[in-house]
């Protein structure tokens, strides 16, 4: 995916280093100087998309590698794990998320009957996390939390940087950009993201998008939080 992403100078594995190249302007650096908006936004997510659509395939691959495996199938074992496991949970948290446990299942089954491939969901998609290079190209940086889940989880990020940088008219715009290209999937593509999925800007999202649009908050179980990006 080099077309995606900024191609390393160097790499050194054991270490956990990489040495990058200059990858052009952050988006949010274009935002703010007026040289960009919504349909900007709409390009990036078409194109982030359409990367995540290629990666399907390698979802093996990407957990072999070490990528946090939070695919649909293995969410009840990871929720699982980090209820039972978390020591830091009190006596009644931890019984009330057993609770939801039945919930839980019930979601995993109807998400994974809509027959959505699962791929590599960034985690943190805001606009401090793409860099813009030229008109119409995006890059995509800071993988550090990313994971293998349901690719849909990529929305709630960037619809909340839209929400609060041009207002709620633009998510569906932002919605349907980023959908388009799964339609080949059929029908189930847009149902799967429709209200019963809580979609950007429905009203289960508006409550949560109060916050900054680069705060981890649709993140997986037990991922690290994000340093500071700009």
């Amino acid at each position: 995916m080099p077309e995606h992403v900024v191609t390393p100078l160097a790499v050194d594995a054991e270490r956990g280093w990489s040495l990058l190249p200059d990858g052009g302007p952050l988006f949010r650096h274009v935002l703010d100087a007026g040289g960009a908006g919504p349909d900007s936004w709409a390009e990036a997510l078409g194109q982030y998309a359409r990367m995540q659509r290629a990666l399907t395939p390698y979802t093996d691959r990407m957990a072999g590698l070490g990528v946090p495996d939070g695919r649909t199938g293995r969410l009840p074992e990871v929720f699982d794990g980090l209820v039972e496991g978390n020591t830091t949970l009190a006596p009644d948290t931890r019984r009330a998320l057993r609770e939801q446990r039945p919930k839980l299942l019930d979601w995993c089954a109807e998400l994974d009957a809509h027959g959505i491939p699962d791929s590599l969901d960034h985690c943190d998609l805001h606009d401090a996390q793409l860099l813009a290079p030229a008109a119409g190209r995006f890059t995509f940086f800071d993988w550090g939390d990313a994971n293998v889940a349901h690719p849909f989880s990529s929305l709630l990020v960037p619809a909340q940087a839209v929400r609060e940088r041009h207002g709620p008219e633009h998510v569906h715009r932002l919605r349907e950009a980023y959908l388009e290209p799964w339609t080949d999937l059929g029908p189930s593509s847009r149902s799967c993201a429709g209200p019963r999925c809580s979609p950007p800007g429905s009203p289960r999202w508006a409550g949560r998008s109060r916050g900054s649009a680069s705060s981890p908050a649709r993140r997986p179980p037990g991922a690290r939080r994000p340093a500071p990006t700009g």
